[in-house]
C-alpha cells in the first residue's frame, strides 16, 4: 500500500515519543526522572470524578457542538475571565481537546498555501496542524527574553498571511508575552484581515502579575482555543473548546460533524465539574512551589542560562555554552543520569532544552541534582 505523500513531512510528536521512551526505561527497572510530559502529574480531581460517576449510563450522541448546558457554562465563565460581553453560547464550540480546536480553526480559515505566522520557539504540533490544513508555516523568532518581536513579525507579513498563532503563557518557553508587545501587534494587525488564533490552554497557570487576557488588546479578528487538559488534569479525557464569532463556530461544528461527531459525553460532564469550581487549577500552589525549586536549582547550575517562566509549567533553558546539539545532549543525559528532557530541536530551537516541572517535589529535586552533576562533569554531546 502506498501512503499519502503528506505523511512524509510529518514526524511523531517528539514530546510524546520521549515520554514513551522514558516510561519504557522505567518499566525495565531503571530509575528515571521524567520531565518530558506536558501534563499535570496529579490524578483527575475527586470533584470531577464525582460529577461523572453518576453519568456512566449516558451512552448517546450529544449535539455536535457540545451539550447546551456546557456551552452555556463555558460562555459564562469566559465572559467573566476575558471581560468580554460578546461571548455567548452561540460563540462556543466544544471539541475533543486543544489539538482539534486548533485544527478545526485552521481548516475553517485557510485556503491552500495561505501563510500562518508562527512565533518560535513554538509547540511541536503547530507546524503539522498548519500544513495538514493546507497552510504554509512562516517562522518569526521571539526576542531573546521570549517576548514577541514585533519588527520580526511585521517583516514576515505578506498578502498571503491569514493567521498568526499567539500562545501565552507559552509552550515551550513558559513566557508570558508583554502587554506592550501584544498591543503593538493588535494595532498592526487591525489594519489587516489577519486572524489571531490564540492558544490559551495555559491561561489558568500564570505566575506573572503582568499577564492580561488576549481580549484586553482589541484584536478585530480573534479566535480562542482552550480547554481543561492543563487546568483540571484532564489531558486523557480530551475536552476543549473554541470561542469565536458565530459563523466560525458554525464552520467548526460542520467540520466536527464529519470528523468526530461529538466530544465524549462523559468528558463534557467532567468539564462541567471543573467549571463548577471556576476552572481553578487544584495543583496551582504545588506548581508554584516547584517553579521556585527549579529557578533556585538552575540558577546554581553552571553554563545553563534561562529566563524564569511567567506561566505554564515549563522552563526552557539555554545550553549553547555546553553544546550546539541539544538532541544528543538529552540522549546522553537520559542514558547516563536517567533524566528525560525534551531537546529544543522539537520546538525550532536547537541549543535549548525544555523541562516540565509538574512532577512531585522529591523527584524534581533529585532530577535537578542529576542535571547539575551532568553539567559539572563536563558532559558535552557535540559542539
Amino acid at each position: 500500500m502506498k501512503l499519502a505523500d503528506k505523511l512524509n513531512t510529518i514526524e511523531e510528536s517528539a514530546t510524546l515519543a520521549l515520554n514513551t521512551q522514558a516510561k519504557k526505561m522505567a518499566a525495565e527497572g531503571k530509575k528515571i526522572y521524567n520531565f518530558t510530559a506536558g501534563e499535570p502529574s496529579t490524578d483527575t480531581p475527586d470533584y470531577i470524578k464525582e460529577s461523572v460517576a453518576g453519568k456512566l449510563d449516558q451512552n448517546h450522541y450529544t449535539p455536535v457542538g457540545g451539550m447546551p448546558e456546557l456551552r452555556e457554562a463555558i460562555a459564562k465563565h469566559c465572559r467573566e475571565f476575558y471581560s468580554a460581553d460578546w461571548i455567548k453560547q452561540e460563540n462556543v464550540a466544544v471539541v475533543a481537546g486543544g489539538k482539534p480546536g486548533l485544527y478545526f480553526s485552521l481548516l475553517s480559515i485557510l485556503n491552500s498555501e495561505d501563510e500562518v505566522i508562527l512565533p518560535s520557539p513554538a509547540w511541536v504540533s503547530y507546524k503539522y496542524l498548519i500544513e495538514l490544513a493546507g497552510g504554509k508555516v512562516i517562522e518569526a523568532k521571539l526576542a531573546d527574553n521570549f517576548d514577541l518581536d514585533i519588527s520580526e513579525i511585521e517583516a514576515k507579513i505578506t498578502d498571503k498571511t491569514k493567521v498568526i498563532i499567539i500562545n501565552s503563557p507559552n509552550n515551550p518557553t513558559g513566557s508570558v508575552y508583554s502587554s506592550s508587545s501584544l498591543q503593538k501587534l493588535a494595532d498592526k494587525l487591525n489594519q489587516t484581515d489577519i486572524t489571531v488564533l490564540a492558544d490559551d490552554m495555559y491561561t489558568k497557570l500564570v505566575y506573572a502579575e503582568s499577564f492580561k487576557p488576549i481580549t484586553s488588546f482589541g484584536f478585530n479578528n480573534l479566535v480562542i482555543s482552550s480547554g481543561f487538559s492543563k487546568s483540571q488534569a484532564l489531558t486523557g479525557w480530551r475536552i476543549g473548546y473554541v470561542i469565536a464569532e458565530k459563523d466560525m463556530i458554525k464552520a467548526i461544528v460542520k467540520l466536527q460533524s464529519h470528523l468526530l461527531g461529538n466530544t465524549s459525553n462523559l468528558s463534557q460532564y467532567a468539564a462541567l465539574g471543573g467549571l463548577a469550581r471556576g476552572d481553578e487549577p487544584p495543583m496551582y500552589d504545588d506548581l508554584k512551589e516547584n517553579l521556585r525549586i527549579v529557578n533556585n536549582a538552575l540558577s546554581q547550575t553552571p553554563k545553563i542560562k534561562f529566563t524564569p517562566p511567567g506561566g505554564a509549567f515549563y522552563v526552557f533553558f539555554d545550553i549553547r555554552e555546553i553544546t550546539s546539539d541539544s538532541m544528543a545532549w538529552c540522549e546522553k543525559l537520559l542514558d547516563e543520569k536517567g533524566v528525560a528532557l525534551v531537546p529544543g530541536e522539537a520546538f525550532f530551537a536547537p541549543g535549548f532544552v525544555r523541562l516540565s516541572f509538574t512532577t512531585d517535589k522529591t523527584t524534581l529535586e533529585e532530577g535537578l541534582r542529576k542535571i547539575k552533576e551532568f553539567v559539572e562533569e563536563g558532559a558535552v554531546s557535540s559542539s
